[in-house]
């Protein structure tokens, strides 16, 4: 198949439908298999618009010439400095890698560009439009996301700025520092408020999240500022393995160490995590003292200690459980549970989209087309 960069009624404004295409996506088609994905997006008529180039610098005019969701490239031909323009120059694009095989390298270097996905082969065309379209959609979540944010901080400066000239019973109707037509504007409800400060901490807690590569790194940036909401407590995250299992990914230690509650834990891990990730709500454990009891703890342990669940799910699916506990005499205040359920999606979003890095580790390229009737000549681009 012979497919070549910028070619006619590519990135165009021509009547072949392509002013309808649903998704932008700018491809840097140096190498076989990004032309590749790129001819497989350019079959899908009216859903893709493709800008391929294959030269450095045209690549790096287009990233500030253009807007697109998606942002399709091969891990050799990005370093730490395109990386950084690329986040720069398109904030909200969605970067995605292509190579034939993928290691450790360039797993580490897609984590570390900011990559959302590693497509590598065997992959036919629905599975390439499906997961560039998760990619896309992610991107335009982002900047609706980030819009409604803007009305609202806009809105609520704008409420702020006319409620400053409406009168009170201390402020006499002539007042000069009050000039101008009265106009009496609805003022921020608390629940406005507090839904407001809601956006405003998901944004926070997102973004900084999402710099984190790591797990180990996530979970203890997650754990940090959900201690700040939270208060001083006890924290662990369970992480979901196969076969509905669950492993001790963080403890944090307010007033109980480890070794001392080693045994609720275990005991946590292998009996509450899967049944309380079969739950969707904030859990508080209504018989806390008689499960810490049966724990055997020691005589140095109260038994009078409050505890609080949170399954963290994504896609329908139970990646991670927390639980935190701490003495009964200082007990959880009720916003904490509205924290954590805010919270906990976010922190379950970035965990898969690690996980779902770290699972593209087939070293396999397709040597020939997966679909004999929808040949799109994988040989051809071999050479």
């Amino acid at each position: 198949m012979n497919f070549e960069p910028e070619m006619s009624g590519m990135n165009t404004n021509s009547s072949n439908g392509m002013t309808d295409s649903k998704y932008r996506v700018l491809v840097y088609a140096s190498r076989p298999e990004t032309l590749t994905l790129a001819a497989l997006l350019e079959a899908a008529e009216g859903t893709y618009r493709c800008t391929v180039v294959n030269d450095d610098e045209e690549f790096r005019r287009r990233l500030l010439a253009i807007r697109c969701e998606v942002i399709l490239v091969a891990p050799d031909d990005v370093d730490l400095e395109l990386a950084n323009d690329i986040r720069r120059l398109q904030p909200h694009a969605s970067m995605v890698f292509a190579a034939p095989s993928v290691g450790v390298e360039d797993l580490t270097k897609a984590m570390q560009a900011g990559a959302v996905d590693f497509l590598n082969g065997p992959l036919n065309a629905e599975e390439v439009e499906d997961r560039i379209s998760l990619a896309a959609a992610r991107s335009i979540e982002m900047v609706e996301r980030e819009e409604r944010m803007h009305r609202l901080r806009t809105l609520s400066r704008r409420i702020d700025a006319e409620s400053e000239c409406i009168p009170d019973a201390e402020t006499p109707v002539d007042d000069p520092d009050c000039m101008g037509p009265l106009t009496i504007q609805p003022s921020v409800t608390p629940g406005d408020a507090a839904r407001l400060d809601e956006v405003a901490m998901c944004s926070e807690f997102r973004t900084l999240v999402r710099q984190e590569l790591d797990v180990e790194d996530l979970l203890r940036t997650a754990l940090e500022y959900l201690l700040v909401k939270t208060g001083p407590t006890n924290a662990a995250i369970y992480l979901a393995g196969g076969d509905e299992s669950f492993g001790l990914g963080a403890y944090v230690n307010f007033d109980l160490p480890r070794k001392a509650v080693e045994p609720m834990l275990k005991r946590l891990c292998d009996e509450a995590c899967p049944a309380i990730s079969e739950h969707t709500d904030v859990l508080r454990f209504e018989d806390a003292n008689e499960f810490i009891a049966e724990c055997d703890l020691g005589s140095e342990i109260s038994t009078d200690i409050e505890m609080v669940a949170v399954p963290c799910h994504f896609d329908g699916e139970c990646l991670a459980v927390m639980f935190l506990f701490r003495s009964a005499a200082e007990p959880f205040e009720e916003f904490v549970a509205q924290t954590l359920d805010a919270l906990r999606e976010i922190l379950a979003e970035q965990l898969a989209t690690l996980i779902r890095v770290h699972n593209r580790m087939e070293n396999a390229w397709p040597e020939e087309a997966v679909d004999e009737e929808d040949d799109l000549g994988w040989d051809d681009l071999a050479a």
